[in-house]
């Protein structure tokens, strides 16, 4: 068998989760949540909510923090970008990838769209999603020059999506793949398009499970294949990650972020809460940061948290 091989059929198993994978599974549910409720009214949000209510009417699904219903993809789309939009949402820092994030808003989309969900099969097809896309961001081996989050969170998307759905997952697979896409230029740029990005992915994770169940193929070969993710978005190799599927939870290796910023300003802003209590006595800060550090959030405040980036 293929690692992609083995990775499908991970995705498919049935899975009676940990007790310690499943209590993760539903404290970092709700913090994503919470976190999506607290980015409606953000920089961009308006915006993002007026493209989706184009896509069209119908109340499948619900936004977080507020009343409105949309069909699922839409709906997908807007959770997205409040979830990610003001930074704060959990991150796997070593993979890289707000997995939660996308795999979330568009699991929570379709189960809204059905109807309804066993509760323990919703959360192994959170779990599950989670894994595969923290996984493909451990098994790269280069930097970020897509955006990781996008790129890798619409696969794992897609085959929770398909789990729930019942969809092929081969094609899902394939489907989520020829849909994903991302840039660190918004990044470097600090910009809003950043969080669109996983709000992009979360739509295309649904759509890509619908178009496998209505019959429509994906590349079978959309992970290692010549053309594949590996060949175009992160150098790596699959089977770094699926030697050890089902042995590790990686939703248990998820942090929570204690400041709605980057992951990389942190450091920063706990060595700042510390000094605090004397901050009328401080009158420079000067902070030694690695050149990557300078070049995500080393720019002036202008009044968005998700501008201050990464995880």
């Amino acid at each position: 068998m293929s690692a992609t091989s083995d990775l499908l059929a991970f995705a498919g198993a049935r899975h009676v989760l940990a007790d310690s994978a499943r209590d993760d599974a539903v404290r970092l549910l709700g913090d994503t949540l919470a976190v999506g409720a607290a980015g409606v009214g953000a920089p961009g949000e308006a915006a993002i909510l007026t493209a989706a209510r184009a896509m069209g009417s119908g109340e499948e699904a619900r936004l977080i923090g507020s009343d409105e219903r949309l069909p699922a993809p839409a709906a997908a789309f807007v959770n997205g970008y409040r979830i990610h939009c003001l930074e704060w949402d959990a991150v796997h820092e070593p993979a890289v990838v707000h997995a939660m994030s996308v795999v979330t808003a568009a699991v929570g989309a379709v189960i809204d769209r059905q109807g309804g969900c066993d509760p323990q099969e919703a959360l192994a097809a959170l779990v599950v999603g989670v894994d595969v896309a923290s996984g493909l961001g451990l098994a790269a081996t280069s930097g970020l020059t897509f955006f990781r989050p996008a790129t890798a969170g619409v696969v794992g998307a897609a085959l929770a999506v398909a789990r729930i759905e019942g969809a092929p997952l081969d094609d899902a697979l394939g489907l989520a793949v020829a849909s994903a896409a991302g840039t660190m230029q918004a990044h470097v740029e600090g910009l809003v398009t950043l969080p669109f990005q996983i709000a992009n992915a979360a739509r295309a994770a649904v759509m890509a499970s619908d178009l496998a169940k209505a019959g429509f193929p994906g590349p079978k070969d959309a992970l290692e294949g010549p053309f594949g993710y590996f060949a175009l978005f992160d150098e790596g190799e699959l089977a770094h990650y699926t030697r050890d599927l089902g042995s590790v939870w990686r939703i248990s290796e998820i942090s929570v972020k204690p400041y709605p910023s980057g992951r990389a300003s942190h450091a920063a802003l706990g060595a700042l809460e510390v000094l605090r209590p004397d901050a009328g006595q401080v009158a420079r800060i000067e902070l030694a940061a690695p050149p990557l550090i300078h070049r995500l959030v080393g720019r002036p405040y202008n009044g968005c948290a998700c501008l201050s980036l990464l995880p």
